[in-house]
């Protein structure tokens, strides 16, 4: 139960000092940057010689705005199970079926951030860039499909449970 106190602490720590500032920030700048074109220049892209209408520079920060939303809301799902497992209760509907959203919202994220990211080198930059090591995108691909077989895993384990409670 220690280590399981110490992952909450970490959790709410992570939640309330980034994700809930984070939030408000993202959606104040996602609206703003319509408003004040000169916003877009602390991104340092038209700087580089990248010749990029703000237009386009708009539309791809809203997708990335929308994958971040996307995370977040699944670190928000991972710090409501925790609850759960506090008061011993690791195989609740509420657990599994918020493992199987977690998995699908960080694939579906990480899928959408390579993307993305595929889309701006080459349409943006001009340039196919493949990256076969350890990214950010594939580890949070990896990271949902986890978290979809320790669904999977924790609906084997509770039917296994009712069997043997079943059995006396």
């Amino acid at each position: 139960m220690k280590k399981l106190n110490i992952l909450k602490s970490l959790v709410d720590f992570i939640w309330y000092i980034t994700c809930l500032p984070l939030v408000p920030l993202t959606l104040f700048f996602a609206v703003y940057m319509f408003f004040n074109d000169n916003v877009l220049k602390v991104f340092n892209v038209l700087d580089q010689g990248i010749i990029i209408t703000p237009w386009y520079l708009k539309i791809l920060l809203l997708l990335i705005a929308v994958v971040l939303f996307v995370s977040i809301y699944s670190f928000y799902l991972f710090r409501s199970t925790l609850v759960y497992f506090k008061n011993r209760k690791p195989f609740d509907d509420f657990v599994i079926n918020n493992y199987s959203k977690i998995g699908n919202l960080l694939a579906i994220s990480g899928a959408s951030g390579a993307i993305i990211s595929f889309s701006f080198n080459l349409f943006i930059k001009s340039s196919l860039q493949l990256n076969f090591g350890l990214t950010p995108y594939l580890s949070a691909i990896c990271l949902g499909l986890f978290f979809m077989v320790l669904s999977e895993t924790f609906k084997v384990a509770k039917t296994a449970k009712q069997e043997n409670d079943l059995t006396i």
